[in-house]
């Protein structure tokens, strides 16, 4: 596991003054002048500051971004090179600035907005705050509906891998193996949504329950179904040179403030899932899957070995489903209280802070994967070639609505 001093979430509460939160169990805050930690990298890193650059009269500084082609979302990367090969990167990922304000909202209004947070992982956001609220409600976690929340968490976590190893394709020229990966992805959210009443899983979680009845029934072998027809597919990648040679050494990186799959393609056993997870997977047969070439070829095996993992996991935790809650929709006005959650999106280790006075929301932190990749990705491609670009950053699976923050 990464050490335990590791900063992995930052609030400023005062000027010059920080709560910190350290190491990758259960959230526990201390506060710090900012001259102590403000040269940290881990610190740095987990409040996003982002100063990777290179300077030489022959340097140039060739932005990359949403106007100027290449990026699929509004992120800018300023790239320092002398022609080819990248001397360093300084990424804006506020070039689109995207805020949500949840300050003041109620707590349904609050979930309804954090499902839109990172639309993807809807999931993972707002079952990490409906955990949050039950759990200052002194509420006992019904084992049905923490079983529901992994399949829809661990459903998620295969539709992002999915999108990931796509992508990586695509960068490779591997159009047969992205197009059937992709068509793999819609069959997956078609079943979502069937099953779900949406595709993202919008409106299902609730505090204290799920807001509407969805079908167990059948989702183990229907996602079985689709972990065997990615096998398929991924035999097909693994046997492509040109796949393993575009991705094999590009990207490398070990930190110990590293993340999800990025951290574990590096050797370290970090998963939020074992470790202080909301939610408890000890008894579905959980493994952590690792590699070790800290690359982004070790990236995407890592993602291939979780995408079967998760359909396991799905599989033991629907055997042992039984009466699913439904929540009573009754309206909170009298809660008080602040409380961390952490939770492993499929980009990695997630923190989420919620303070509520009165049944309303004073205030929410986040601190998401994505800001741990995205300084992976600035460290990782120095040193490659313009070429490696692709790989390197869409190897890590970066979610830029994650950067957007909450008021």
């Amino acid at each position: 596991m990464p050490h335990d001093d590791v900063i992995t979430g930052a609030v400023s509460q005062e000027k010059d003054m920080y709560e910190v939160t350290q190491g990758f169990g259960t959230p526990s805050w201390k506060t710090f002048p900012v001259e102590q930690i403000r040269n940290r990298e881990d610190f740095r890193v987990c409040t996003g500051i982002f100063e990777e650059e290179a300077e030489g009269a022959d340097v140039l500084n060739f932005s990359y971004g949403p106007s100027t082609g290449g990026l699929l979302e509004s992120c800018r990367f300023n790239i320092y090179t002398y022609g080819e090969r990248i001397l360093s990167l300084r990424p804006e990922p506020r070039y689109k600035d995207r805020q949500l304000q949840i300050s003041g909202s109620s707590l349904d209004m609050a979930n309804l907005m954090l499902e839109r947070y990172c639309g993807p992982l809807s999931a993972f956001y707002s079952g990490m705050f409906c955990a949050a609220v039950e759990s200052m409600l002194d509420c006992d976690q019904d084992n049905d509906l923490r079983l529901a929340r992994i399949i829809m968490n661990e459903i998620a976590r295969i539709a992002d891998h999915l999108n990931v190893i796509a992508r990586l394709a695509e960068g490779a020229s591997q159009n047969v193996a992205y197009n059937l990966i992709f068509a793999l992805r819609e069959k997956l959210l078609r079943i979502v949504s069937k099953r779900f009443g949406h595709r993202y899983f919008f409106g299902i979680n609730h505090i204290g329950g799920l807001a509407r009845a969805a079908d167990f029934s059948a989702i183990a072998a229907e996602i079985g179904q689709i972990a065997s027809e990615f096998s398929q597919i991924w035999l097909r990648l693994e046997n492509s040179g040109i796949f393993i040679d575009r991705l094999q050494g590009t990207a490398t990186c070990k930190k110990s403030w590293m993340v999800g799959p990025s951290a574990r393609a590096a050797g370290l056993d970090a998963d939020t899932r074992k470790a202080a997870s909301y939610l408890e997977y000890d008894d579905l047969g959980f493994k952590v899957a690792v590699s070790s070439g800290a690359d982004t070829l070790s990236r995407a095996l890592v993602r291939k070995d979780e995408i079967f993992a998760s359909a396991a996991i799905i599989e033991n935790a629907g055997k042992m489903i039984h009466d699913i809650p439904l929540a009573s929709g009754r309206k909170i006005t009298d809660l008080s209280g602040e409380i961390s959650v952490r939770a492993e999106t499929p980009g990695g280790d997630s923190l989420m802070r919620v303070s509520v006075t009165n049944g309303m929301i004073k205030r929410i932190y986040i601190r998401p994967s994505s800001i741990q990749n995205l300084a992976v990705f600035s460290h990782s491609i120095r040193g490659n070639l313009l070429t490696d670009f692709t790989f390197g950053y869409e190897g890590l699976g970066i979610q830029m609505s994650e950067l957007g923050g909450v008021l």
